[in-house]
Parts: structure tokens; C-alpha cells; sequence
């Protein structure tokens, strides 16, 4: 853990002085005293334009931008983003339009982690039902993709229904925490994602895969209409949060960190090949990616491991649908 939750001032100095006019807070697991060492500050800026998200080095500290308008701040549209301001440690907040907003979504904390724990838990639904109809057409790579992003949404549905936000790389801390006395939801986590592999080889592999796919993802990034961009700096952030986990012997929590930047480095290829499949990425004449890659990432588990994960997780999501009806 850090010893001081707060950005040192080498950091926030430039942040402030780049956004003089902005309310800036600090949110995350920095505002909520989960932080490692290595954690980048997840910094939230009331901004009047509107901007992608960023990641930046200062110096030996880094950080992640995330810009809202005063609109969204004061009556956020998505639940999680209500969870995580009521959590946030304003750093400069003129017009208390931070404060207001953070005491607003305190009091509707319960409304909205139920809110945000219905949602995670419908996307979950569908993604699994991706990964059987990929399963059915015998297109492996696409239904061990799908089966490892429905079982970071159920994840993330499981623990927002117990109105704790998740943290990515400290998400399987949280779930063996509420998991305590009924750890199927854990066990169906763990088999679906593929936590079987967490081992220090296992974990160097998908982070270099996971770089690779960084690579890829920042040479389409001029795109005007791409609002997922992929510094230098998130990359850097990613290694060394990697890194320290390994150190820590965290193996299974590393892996699981850098599935879920699996997913969402995919996710985005996708969208940018809208007409593809990511069998289709990887197969042919024109593959974008080849099958090291994916072995590298752990997207290379045999049809009978996907099933019985499937099987398992789908069994998980149904015992919380009941329990959140």
C-alpha cells in the first residue's frame, strides 16, 4: 500500500496548472486507501469540452485523466461513475461542484451500485450467450474471448451488488473478501477467466501479448472518432503494476489484471473491424493477429475448457439474477 493516498505535488502541480479552470479530484482505489505502490492516480476533471480519457508520466509518477462536464458530474448518467464520486477526495473544487456532487451520490450509494450491479449483470447475459453461439460454430478464439469478458462483467456484477466498487488490479482481493462462507462465486470467476494459468510464465506472456496489442491500438489512434487512446504512459503503468504483483507473488490477481486489459485492448480491435470476428483477425490472408498472440494472451483454451467454464458461469449468473430479482 502507499503511505500517502495523495498525488505528490510534482504531479499535481502540472495537472492544475494545465487545467486552470477545472474542479480536480482524486478518485479510484488512491481515494479509497487500496493503492500499491505502483497504482497510478486516477485524477477526474470537470472540463467544459469534451475529451477522451488519457494516461500521463510526470516525472516518476503517473496518472489517469478522466474528463466530465459539470453536467455529468452533478447527475451522472452511468451508476458507477455516481459510486466513484462518492468516494472522491476533491484537490482544487472553487465552485464545490465537487463536493455537491460526492454528497448527492453518498446519499444514493445503495440506488446506484444496484443500478450498476443490473447492468453488469445483463451485459454478462449477453456476452455468455456470444460465447455459446461462437462455441456452437466451433469458433474457439471468439467464445474463449467472449467467456473471458462475461466473467469480468459477472465480476463486476457480483461485487456491485454488494455496493463495492471494483478495482481492476486489485479485483480478486475484493471478491475472496465478500466471497467468504460462498466462494462459488469466486470459483466461477477463477474458471471462467482461466486463473488456472497464473503462473510467472503465464503472466509474462499475456503482459507481452498485452503490450503488442498497446502497439497495434496506438497505431490507429489518429482516428478523430477513436476516443480510446493508448499512451506510452498506459503502458508503462501497465507493466509496472504487473510487475509488483509478480514481485508480491500476487500471480492470480496479476493475471486477472492483465486479462481484463485483455478484453478491453480486444474489444476496441473489434470495434475498429466491425466486420470481423476475432477468428478473422487471426486466420487468412489478411489476420491481423497471429495465434502466438493468442496463446500469449491465454486465448487458447480447448473446446472442452470452454465449455465446462460456460457451464459453470452461466450457473453463477443465474443464482445472482435470482438473488438481485
Amino acid at each position: 500500500m502507499k503511505d500517502n493516498i495523495g498525488p505528490s505535488a510534482s504531479l499535481l502541480r502540472p495537472v492544475l496548472d494545465t487545467y486552470m479552470d477545472s474542479a480536480v479530484a482524486v478518485i479510484g482505489c488512491n481515494s479509497r486507501g487500496l493503492a500499491r505502490y505502483t497504482c497510478e492516480y486516477d485524477l477526474l476533471i470537470v472540463a467544459s469540452d469534451r475529451r477522451p480519457p488519457t494516461s500521463i508520466r510526470v516525472r516518476e509518477s503517473y496518472a489517469d485523466l478522466t474528463f466530465v462536464s459539470e453536467k455529468d458530474v452533478l447527475k451522472p448518467r452511468n451508476p458507477e461513475h455516481a459510486l466513484s464520486l462518492a468516494s472522491a477526495r476533491p484537490v482544487r473544487d472553487t465552485s464545490l461542484v465537487l463536493s455537491t456532487a460526492s454528497a448527492t451520490s453518498t446519499a444514493t450509494h445503495s440506488e446506484s451500485a444496484a443500478k450498476a450491479a443490473g447492468i453488469r449483470l445483463a451485459s454478462a447475459l449477453k456476452i455468455l450467450g456470444r460465447a455459446e453461439v461462437a462455441l456452437a460454430r466451433k469458433a474457439l478464439t471468439d467464445a474463449d474471448f467472449w467467456l473471458l469478458a462475461g466473467s469480468y462483467e459477472y465480476a463486476y456484477a457480483l461485487l456491485l451488488s454488494r455496493e463495492s466498487l471494483p478495482c481492476p488490479s486489485h479485483l480478486l482481493a475484493q471478491l475472496r473478501e465478500l466471497s467468504r462462507g460462498t466462494p462459488q462465486g469466486f470459483e466461477g470467476v477463477s474458471i471462467g477467466a482461466g486463473l488456472e494459468a497464473a503462473s510467472r510464465a503465464g503472466c509474462g506472456a499475456r503482459q507481452e501479448g498485452v503490450v503488442v496489442l498497446h502497439d497495434l491500438l496506438r497505431e490507429g489512434q489518429n482516428d478523430a472518432s477513436d476516443q480510446s487512446p493508448w499512451t506510452k504512459a498506459r503502458t508503462e503503468i501497465l507493466v509496472a503494476k504487473s510487475a509488483e504483483l509478480v514481485t508480491r507473488v500476487e500471480l492470480a490477481e496479476c493475471y486477472s489484471f492483465l486479462g481484463q486489459e485483455t478484453v478491453d485492448d480486444m474489444a476496441t480491435l473489434l470495434k475498429r473491424h466491425p466486420k470481423r470476428s476475432l477468428t478473422s483477425l487471426t486466420a487468412g490472408k489478411d489476420r491481423l493477429l497471429g495465434e502466438r498472440l493468442m496463446r500469449q494472451l491465454g486465448l487458447a483454451r480447448t473446446e472442452g475448457a470452454i465449455r465446462t467454464g460456460l457451464d459453470i458461469l452461466k450457473g453463477q449468473v443465474s443464482v445472482l439474477t435470482r438473488k438481485s430479482a
